[in-house]
């Protein structure tokens, strides 16, 4: 008989009713079925209880048919779970589907048990049948004794009746049938033989949905076992499908092993068989149902037989199966029962890592929701010491944490972008996972969920010096989110401590017994909502200082279970790589040997590959390196060939790792050393900001330590050492500026906390017995050894740095060397100065100043040093070309070198005029140089007004040595004297007052005095001259003078610098005596005195500014000598005037005038004589001039 589908009869026992519409979709995950199996419809009376020759065969064409009915999932939930771990916290349900059948048939089935085991993984619930006949009451008496005995005391109160827990029907009735259902499947499968004329790929119910072969995002971190993934790993049962069923609002990621058969006018059928004379029940009819609904198959095709031998067929479509004669349910019955059930477990299923039995006996009217863990732990709390600790161990507790473990890798591997919000629930998923799993046993696991977390906190690529961490959530869900309407509702934030035994029953006995369930699972859930709040995990977000501290304290934890690594493996390990490179090299050598010669009459084979092979990706393993300046991440891929299974990636990974690092042991430490790296180097940028100088150093030491480790163990580590000591330069160098607080950051740098004690310990441990260890970063309370490290650190990065990076640490090396040379000079001209005075007061001891190797004075050594940092500040920033620092460091070396100028070395007696001539020309030659790197002033205004005014009083500074320490012979005498000429001049050149700044006054001053010593100078020269009479004096140098100290006066006069002006006044008064005694006339004379009187009464301005400014008080010694000289030269041209003015002609009657003014002076109320105070006398000169002015005036009033 021809299949043709067509000729079979739909049903005619649907009974009326309306279109009910249920949301059902599934997507297929992955089903080693590719195709629906060919079906071939049976002819009547055929004999079913004869075998067909295909029957239980293992082949690819048997579609599965095998498996559907004879083998037992298991512990299906951890499996799923372990193979789709994106899944895990984005269903609702993880479960095998005749669990979700079970479950959802509960309101019709009273008389059915159930006993299943719940785990609740973020937020998913993992459901297992739990068979206590299999798992319990056949074992041995040790295994799983604590639950054993918990289940006989207070579970089977029904005395020996064990069909009250017995789940499953093992009658030989119920065998047979299942053998001829077995058998009609196969009978119903066409050979694959006869050709198919139906194309699957068009039926609109089949969805395949393929995961995204998303590169790895981390390094390669170690997988599970097999054995450590389930409860039960000699359990090896593949699902025909895994599918992602969404039922309503409710997602499943279930198994199924239904057989799905296609023919050419309809592709997707399931197929039944049924004895024709007992009609469906309820309970066949949902099953039908459901299992449509959870492979999108659109129609059932039912077989009726009669002892075996085939009676007829009928069709019937999936949405009519509810409405089927003596076999009627609601579909909106299992809708609410479905969603009941999923709220009332994941009300009361709440602790994350805790496994829950979820009982039910037959014809029991309550189920019973048992916390297992809780159970397990109260059970281990009343046993012996003596007992065994594994007796009481729940057998879930690891596969629950490896699953964890499973789900939170898939997660961070996965994200292309991870949210505060995401990183919360990986955190907590990693959180559970290290509760659950015992160190000691799973190191590894463990030690990589320390990793993990680490680098949730401190993620790799980010800049240590700038990190940016996410702190806003854009995700709208996550893995714990729900999206029932209860979520939005609020309560309180107590969350509830549950009893290990939650038994939940109706008050309404009333009804049906297709309600009693119902209203149970309601009750429960309202009295929930009304008390309990629903958790969930915190998003990741925190400042930089506590991810570093949280991250380290992972680090830490993870370090510490490295203790733990089985070394017999690692050994095994390695000499299966030693086996492996052997066996290679004779692979070779045998193909050396042997070469594949061409045969003549064989053709060659061409490699091509089919069109539509299965490619799984390459996998790229990128493993992060920290790095202190710049945000970059050292990968390490490796490309693998495609492979068909999931254990062959795990080779290749593991292949990988051990081929580079030799073990999983050093290949963790590695990676959590790297993290730390990172982590201090990030912690450092953070303390260095905050100005913690001593934490900084102390993580930038243990962040070098680490990264020696790392190029201990991989050469082609990319180094960060110039970056971690360039920061490390920064922290010695911002202690030599707030030295006040040194003893601060020495306690800062000695402070660590337990984690960090960890991790040093295991730095140690590793850097025992190297050549080369990393130097201490220890703070040292002295100044000079600060600096010094600060210059050390930084030549050591440069010894590291790429050519970009070391311009950059040039010029922080250069402006720490002149920092130091300044401070050399300082100390140097200090020690000096204290020497010079103690030899001038006769004291020889020793100064009590740090001691050189030599027999030299500490200054001289202090002398070389400022100039050997300056020098080489000098080098650092012409390598750079950095102009403007480079006029820096030469400004600062003219300094030195006129300090250099007056120091006198101790083979030397006195400072010679020359050897101080030669210092200042260095001095003004890198002033010159100064000038030149600048070019003008628009370059660097304030470095230019500076090297400006250092070479106006270098040059006004040598001027006056050559000035007041002249002592060149007369020979060399006029040349001593041009020189010191144009040096005033040029130093006078040099006052910039033009421009208007702090130096303004400053410059305006300096020019005061040197128009003073330029009038001295002259008024030398006209002394020197040796003429004898005024008419044969330099007219061109008398106006010089002159005009000179005219100027001077101008500008101390505006300034009110009274004491410089005081000594030009007294200079010019001597200037007009000189004059007057060259005078051979008696009018010259006459007329030069006068111009000395009236410079005189001019002092009544410098003595009234003195009493303003002091109140009359002269603390100056120089002053009071000033002021008695004063005096003397007032009553000297007094006297003389008076003289002059009798022996000639005086037509204006002044000699009366003179003589009564000289007498003012000689009887004033102190005489001349008397002992008078500098204050007495000034306030004395002032009333004098006063009433000498007074004087004049009257007399010019009557002439």
């Amino acid at each position: 008989m021809e299949d043709r589908n067509e000729e079979i009869e739909p049903c005619r026992s649907i009974g009326p009713h309306e279109l009910d519409v249920v949301k059902s979709q599934a997507v297929i995950k992955l089903s080693p079925v590719q195709l629906p199996a060919h079906f071939k419809r049976l002819e009547c009376n055929t004999n079913l209880n004869l075998p067909p020759l295909n029957w239980l065969t293992t082949s690819h064409s048997s579609h599965g048919l095998h498996q559907a009915l004879y083998q037992s999932a298991g512990f299906a939930s951890f499996r799923l779970g372990q193979m789709f771990p994106d899944c895990v916290g984005e269903v609702d349900v993880v479960s095998d589907a005749e669990n979700i059948k079970q479950l959802l048939k509960l309101p019709y089935s009273a008389q059915s048990a159930i006993s299943m085991v719940v785990h609740k993984v973020g937020n998913t619930l993992l459901l297992d049948e739990f068979d206590i006949q299999k798992y319990l009451l056949r074992k041995a008496d040790d295994d799983w004794k604590w639950l054993r005995s918990f289940i006989l005391e207070h579970i089977l109160t029904y005395g020996d009746k064990q069909h009250n827990y017995c789940l499953k029907e093992r009658s030989r009735e119920v065998l047979q049938t299942k053998n001829l259902l077995s058998k009609f499947l196969y009978h119903s499968l066409k050979q694959t033989g006869d050709d198919l004329d139906y194309d699957v790929a068009t039926t609109p119910t089949q969805l395949t949905s393929r995961r995204q072969g998303l590169p790895i995002a981390g390094p390669v971190l170690p997988e599970p076992k097999i054995e450590e993934n389930v409860p039960d790993p000699k359990s090896s049962h593949a699902f025909n499908r895994n599918v992602v069923w969404t039922f309503e609002d409710i997602r499943m990621l279930i198994g199924t092993d239904m057989p799905i058969f296609g023919g050419p006018n309809r592709p997707c059928i399931s197929l039944r068989l049924r004895d024709a004379a007992q009609p469906i029940n309820v309970l066949t009819g949902i099953d039908y149902w459901l299992d449509n609904l959870m492979c999108n198959v659109p129609e059932v095709v039912m077989c009726y037989h009669l002892d075996g031998i085939v009676q007829k067929y009928e069709i019937i479509k999936t949405e009519d199966l509810p409405y089927l004669e003596n076999s009627q349910f609601s579909p909106q019955v299992v809708r609410n029962v479905a969603q009941n059930i999923l709220a009332f477990l994941k009300a009361n299923a709440t602790k994350a890592g805790h496994t829950y039995w979820l009982f039910k006996g037959r014809n029991d009217d309550v189920v019973k929701l048992y916390d297992l863990t809780t159970l397990c732990q109260s059970q281990a709390a009343e046993k012996s010491e003596g007992d065994p600790p594994q007796q009481q161990a729940n057998p879930f507790t690891v596969p629950v944490g490896m699953l964890l473990y499973s789900v939170a890798r898939n997660m961070k591997n996965t994200l292309p972008h991870i949210s505060p919000k995401a990183a919360g629930n990986i955190r907590a998923l990693l959180d559970n996972c290290i509760k659950l799993l015992p160190k000691e046993q799973y190191p590894q696991i463990v030690s990589s969920s320390h990793y993990i977390l680490s680098d949730l906190h401190v993620p790799a690529g980010i800049d240590p010096k700038a990190p940016k961490f996410e702190e806003v959530d854009s995700d709208d869900q996550s893995l714990y989110d729900d999206d029932e309407e209860e979520d939005e509702e609020d309560y309180e934030d107590e969350l509830l401590d549950y009893q290990s035994e939650k038994c939940y029953q109706s008050s309404e006995q009333g009804g049906g017994k297709a309600n009693v369930a119902v209203r149970h699972i309601c009750d429960a859930l309202r009295d929930f909502k009304s008390h309990a709040k629903k958790s969930k995990p915190a998003p990741l977000l925190a400042t930089t200082a506590e991810r570093c501290s949280i991250s380290l304290e992972h680090i830490s934890a993870g370090l510490s279970c490295l203790q733990y690594f089985n070394g017999s493996q690692e050994e095994k390990l390695k000499e299966s790589e030693t086996n492996a490179k052997q066996e290679e090299k004779r692979r070779i050598l045998h193909e050396e040997q042997n070469p594949n010669m061409a045969k003549p009459f064989s053709a060659i084979p061409l490699p091509y590959e089919q069109l539509k092979l299965s490619q799984q990706p390459v996998q790229v393993v990128k493993k992060p390196n920290s790095k202190a300046k710049r945000s970059k991440s050292k990968e390490l891929a490796t490309t693998a060939k495609s492979s068909s299974t999931n254990a062959s990636n795990q080779q290749m990974s593991a292949k990988f790792n051990t081929q580079h690092f030799g073990s999983w042991n050093v290949h963790l430490k590695l990676l959590l050393l790297e993290k730390a790296c990172l982590t201090f180097a990030t912690l450092a940028e953070h303390y260095y900001e905050s100005r913690r100088y001593g934490s900084t150093l102390r993580s930038i030491e243990l962040a070098c330590r680490c990264q020696q480790v790392l190029n201990k163990y991989m050469a082609n580590v990319v180094s960060q050492h110039s970056c971690l000591l360039g920061r490390a330069g920064d922290c010695f160098f911002q202690m030599s500026k707030n030295w006040e607080a040194i003893e601060e950051y020495v306690q800062q740098y000695e402070e660590q906390d337990e984690s960090v004690g960890v991790i040093g310990e295991e730095l140690t441990q590793e850097l025992e017995g190297e050549e080369e260890e990393f130097p201490s970063l220890a703070p040292a309370n002295n100044l000079e050894q600060v600096m010094l490290h600060s210059c050390k650190c930084y030549e050591q990065a440069l010894e590291h740095a790429h050519k970009t990076e070391s311009n950059e640490l040039l010029r922080r090396l250069g402006n720490v060397r002149n920092e130091l040379g300044l401070k050399y000079m300082y100390w140097a001209q200090e020690e000096y100065s204290e020497l010079m005075k103690k030899k001038e007061s006769g004291d020889d001891k020793p100064v009590e100043k740090p001691t050189t190797d030599s027999n030299e004075p500490l200054y001289v050594k202090l002398t070389v040093n400022s100039y050997d940092c300056l020098r080489r500040g000098i080098e650092a920033f012409t390598a750079v070309e950095d102009n403007v620092n480079l006029a820096f460091l030469y400004c600062n070396m003219g300094r030195f070198m006129r300090l250099r100028a007056h120091l006198t070395m101790p083979n030397e007696s006195t400072i010679t005029l020359d050897s101080q001539k030669a210092f200042y020309s260095e001095a003004f030659n890198y002033y010159e140089k100064a000038k030149d790197c600048l070019d003008t002033r628009k370059a660097n205004a304030e470095l230019w007004d500076l090297v400006h005014w250092e070479l106006s009083t270098a040059t006004f500074t040598l001027a006056k040595q050559l000035q007041d320490y002249s002592a060149a012979d007369k020979s060399s005498l006029a040349d001593a004297s041009k020189e010191v000429h144009e040096l005033l001049q040029k130093s006078l050149r040099l006052c910039d007052v033009e421009h208007p700044g702090a130096r303004q006054v400053l410059y305006s001053f300096r020019s005061g005095l040197i128009h003073k010593r330029i009038a001295s100078f002259h008024y030398a020269q006209l002394r020197s001259h040796g003429c004898c009479d005024f008419s044969q004096l330099p007219k061109s140098t008398l106006q010089l003078c002159k005009y000179h100290y005219e100027k001077a006066t101008q500008i101390l006069e505006a300034l009110k610098e009274v004491g410089d002006l005081l000594v030009v006044q007294l200079e010019r008064i001597s200037l007009h005596e000189f004059l007057a005694e060259l005078s051979t006339h008696t009018a010259q004379k006459i007329k030069q005195m006068q111009a000395a009187l009236d410079i005189c009464l001019q002092c009544h301005l410098i003595f009234d500014h003195v009493i303003d400014a002091n109140s009359g008080q002269v603390a100056d010694d120089e002053f009071a000598g000033h002021l008695t000289l004063f005096e003397s030269r007032l009553q000297n041209a007094l006297k003389t005037l008076t003289k002059l003015t009798l022996t000639g002609k005086d037509p204006k009657q002044l000699s009366k005038l003179y003589k009564r003014m000289y007498m003012e002076t000689l009887t004033g109320k102190h005489g001349l004589g008397a002992q008078q105070s500098p204050t007495a006398c000034l306030k004395h000169l002032h009333m004098l001039l006063a009433r000498l002015r007074a004087m004049c005036d009257t007399q010019l009033a009557r002439d």
